[in-house]
């Protein structure tokens, strides 16, 4: 976790030799198959002791030899197969899910952190162009970063799927979409040569995590914020806006702007693709209750309109620069975390020359 959220490590966890607890007291007596509830995170810190002991002395992924690249890929596939049943990716056992139902929140979240754990150490290859090589197996590493992108957002979707939207303000949620979405965005901006593999998928993936946002952004200030950043980086980039139906929404909501919204029948919920952005409605949820309870329940619009005049105004100031400044702008916490440097798309944004043209074409 310390190397996803660009943090040193407070544990050197190399020089330690401590036994993990075998959590012998938390087992149940009448049903043996039965794991401790804390078992997910015992299994989260096995996984990082078995990381730092591949990489060696090496400091971050950027100091990895593309033989310890590939040495902590296969460590966290091992770690994979070697998962209770309850946490298996491939037919997991699910016989306690009715009876314990954190197992399903865990068995999301656990896959989560596995394929971040695991993207970590390919982002490298992602943000930048091909010409600009820095390993030897470039070209493998980056169909491997796409790959494992994909599938954290597949597991991305599930977690959502489970969480949303009684337990939507849990940072797992809104940052695996934002943090994987904004990745293979660069990773698009990147492909000047239009030889990056899966692009339909990656375009179908990035618009996914656009809508999943887009719900977010009624309940939590972190989507609400996450949803305008990634949606702004869609529309800068000519290789996705042309296809994102998110900037239908944007441009259906500007075109007609109603002083009242129509009540949508509980039989007939209006899709996520054509929902107008947050800072004009929140998006209503699938279910036959009245539209007039639900919107209780969300925040009130001003917020989303002021967290869209700052995001307006901070891109307008530093166009996609970083955002290590917590005053530039409130991203719920996030700004203390995450930082547009890490995409390398500044060049491209602030359109230098060897950035997008005047046609908004890379060339």
């Amino acid at each position: 976790m310390s190397a996803w959220l660009g943090r040193p490590n407070l544990i050197d966890q190399k020089n330690l030799d401590f036994k993990f607890p075998n959590l012998r007291l938390d087992k149940s007596t009448t049903e043996p198959n039965l794991l401790s509830p804390f078992a997910h995170i015992a299994l989260q810190a096995t996984l990082g002791r078995r990381i730092a002991a591949t990489m060696g002395n090496a400091q971050s992924e950027h100091a990895l030899s593309d033989k310890q690249v590939l040495a902590i890929e296969a460590e966290c596939e091992k770690f994979i197969e070697e998962l209770p049943p309850i946490f298996r990716f491939t037919d997991p056992d699910t016989s306690f899910d009715e009876s314990h139902p954190f197992f399903v929140f865990q068995r999301c979240q656990l896959h989560c952190v596995i394929f971040v754990t695991m993207l970590n150490f390919f982002k490298p290859y992602l943000t930048r162009e091909r010409r600009d090589a820095i390993a030897d197996q470039d070209d493998e590493f980056r169909k491997k970063g796409v790959d494992i992108s994909l599938r954290l957002l597949k597991v991305a979707r599930q977690l959502f799927d489970h969480e949303f939207p009684i337990n939507a303000k849990f940072h797992m949620v809104v940052f695996a979409i934002f943090d994987t979405a904004t990745l293979l965005c660069s990773a698009i901006i990147h492909d000047r040569e239009h030889l990056l593999p899966h692009r339909e998928e990656i375009v179908d993936a990035i618009e996914s995590s656009l809508d999943m946002l887009h719900q977010l952004s009624g309940t939590t200030k972190l989507g609400a914020t996450s949803y305008n950043f990634l949606f702004k980086l869609v529309q800068a980039t000519p290789e996705l806006s042309r296809y994102s139906s998110a900037s239908k929404r944007q441009r259906q909501t500007s075109s007609s702007v109603p002083t009242t919204t129509p009540p949508v029948p509980a039989h007939e919920p209006a899709p996520v693709a054509v929902m107008p952005p947050v800072k004009n409605t929140a998006p209503p949820e699938p279910t036959s209750a009245p539209m007039v309870s639900t919107a209780t329940d969300l925040p009130s619009m001003t917020i989303s309109d002021e967290l869209s005049f700052d995001i307006d105004q901070f891109l307008a100031q530093n166009p996609f620069g970083t955002v290590g400044d917590p005053a530039a702008v409130d991203m719920g916490g996030m700004e203390q975390i995450w930082d547009w440097q890490d995409l390398h798309i500044d060049v491209y944004a602030q359109g230098e020359p060897d950035g997008w043209n005047g046609t908004g074409d890379g060339s």
